[in-house]
């Protein structure tokens, strides 16, 4: 009875019935196209998918503790841009290159948290968020633009394509790098004080206040991480298309954010976790794979994942009505 009481809450768990959705659709498109199973389809996957995933994690250190970042385009197009500079233009060294662009994301977030702690309270912390962000994703772009002219750099030597699609054994780094972050998140989150005035913060600043908690370091800490995250992909994405250019990043604003919710991370902030986030950006990149891989026409991309949104939000909230009858 013991064990089947503790599979019953292990299914029960929001991230878990996800896995299991995104694995019965994976299966359903395998039976319709064989080649959605073999090997360099797995390749993309794991290479794309860790990609979004570490997207969706910058966007879950907004998001849990009371935030959103609408910058996350501006950020990932001006990495990528900064690292072309940088590198060609300028003729500093790779790694100093990306250590500099990592900074400069890492400033980002935390201007982002300086700004909207300046004004909250009064205001309540997610207005000043949202205008600062939203408008950073513009200039940011703008200052890539700028920068280059609106024409893409090129010629970037191999070793900078080796940052994203070099392989550790069978697993390509990109799913290592996944690795790695989840690792160390999950140990923030769950084994350190930090995590737990994350999730506090996101429940209930003033709550948060009143226990002690420093809510105004916690979202400076969050967001300079969520930020850094961000550049960090861009310089993935730059790395893997060997370019800069302003194209890279401000259409992925809008599939992140659905793949946070998609992961169960909640807009009202104090919900969320490291694995939904890999569940969610899995899932928005496995939603553009379908697509190729059916031969759709990639217009449907959009009308997809506004379809899968709005079908995991349906489940979440059956869920939740579920749970609320249960105790009831």
């Amino acid at each position: 009875m013991i064990e089947l009481n503790t599979f019953k809450r292990f299914l029960a768990k929001s991230e878990v019935n996800r896995t299991i959705l995104i694995l019965i659709l994976s299966f359903v498109i395998f039976i319709i196209n064989p080649f959605f199973y073999t090997g360099p389809n797995f390749r993309l996957l794991a290479t794309w998918g860790s990609i979004h995933a570490i997207m969706v994690l910058g966007e879950m250190l907004y998001l849990i503790p009371g935030g959103i970042d609408l910058s996350l385009g501006g950020v990932i197009c001006i990495s990528n841009v900064l690292v072309g500079v940088f590198v060609i233009d300028n003729g500093l060294p790779i790694w100093l290159a990306v250590f500099i662009v990592l900074l400069i994301g890492a400033a980002i977030g935390f201007s982002s948290a300086l700004f909207a702690n300046a004004f909250s309270p009064p205001l309540k912390f997610l207005l000043p968020v949202f205008i600062y962000t939203i408008m950073l994703n513009f200039v940011l772009v703008g200052i890539g633009r700028i920068i280059t002219g609106a024409f893409p750099i090129y010629g970037f030597t191999e070793s900078y394509s080796l940052i994203s699609k070099a392989k550790i054994g069978p697993l390509p780094i990109t799913f290592v790098y996944l690795i790695i972050i989840v690792g160390i998140f999950s140990y923030i989150f769950y084994f350190r004080p930090l995590g737990w005035h994350i999730f506090a913060t996101g429940l209930n600043d003033e709550v948060a206040r009143k226990v002690g908690i420093n809510v105004k370091k916690t979202r400076l800490i969050a967001f300079t991480l969520g930020s850094l995250l961000q550049a960090f992909a861009g310089i993935i994405i730059g790395s893997y298309l060997s370019v800069g250019s302003v194209l890279v990043g401000p259409e992925y604003l809008l599939p992140i954010l659905a793949g946070a919710f998609i992961g169960g991370i909640s807009l009202a902030g104090g919900e969320g976790s490291p694995y939904g986030a890999v569940v969610g950006g899995f899932a928005v990149y496995l939603i553009e794979n379908i697509i190729v891989v059916l031969a759709l026409p990639s217009f449907w991309k959009e009308v997809a994942t506004g379809l899968f949104l709005f079908f995991f939000v349906l489940f979440d909230f059956y869920q939740k009505r579920k749970r609320i009858f249960t105790r009831a």
